[in-house]
């Protein structure tokens, strides 16, 4: 069910992030929706979420209640995106699966841990505190896969390239 508030933007809310900046630059950047949703029945099980409470379907960030943080979840989606390839950014989660899945555990794993890294470069621009976003190599298939020094590089390399953030204010 599409058009809950985000968590931030709930009325006295202390959240502190700065979610509708965000989603104005998400939108602005990449020209993609963003819905803020609330799952019902087995809607978790199916694309785009499968197993996470956020998932990305080729025209739209979705961000689906779960007790996180918004705009956490809307951040690590974005930088998703600006890492994939651009002939993956109009598939479903970027053609990293779990369905449709298209790159190697390797490539998926040293992908995630630069988009991670991304993240967290980005969040103090968003008011997101680090301490909110989970360690860098929580969700890859192998810790033997990933190359730091290069997923490291990258981060910094699109974070350079990015298009400008709203100043904090």
């Amino acid at each position: 069910m599409d058009g809950r508030v985000a968590c931030c933007e709930v009325t006295g809310s202390r959240c502190g992030t700065r979610f509708s900046t965000l989603r104005a630059w998400v939108t602005k950047t990449t020209g993609k929706g963003v819905k803020v949703v609330h799952l019902s029945g087995d809607a978790q099980g199916k694309a785009p979420f499968h197993a996470q409470p956020v998932g990305y379907d080729g025209r739209a960030f979705y961000v689906a209640f779960d007790h996180g943080c918004d705009t956490e979840k809307l951040l690590h989606e974005v930088c998703h995106w600006w890492c994939a390839p651009r002939a993956r950014r109009t598939k479903p989660n970027y053609g990293l699966g779990p369905a449709g899945r298209e790159v190697d555990d390797p490539t998926g794993d040293n992908e995630e841990v630069t988009v991670m890294l991304l993240e967290r470069l980005l969040a103090p621009e968003f008011g997101l505190p680090l301490e909110r976003i989970a360690r860098p190599d929580y969700n890859v298939v192998s810790r033997r896969n990933v190359d730091w020094d290069a997923c490291e590089a990258r981060a910094g390399e699109l974070y350079a390239s990015l298009p400008p953030r709203p100043a904090s204010g």
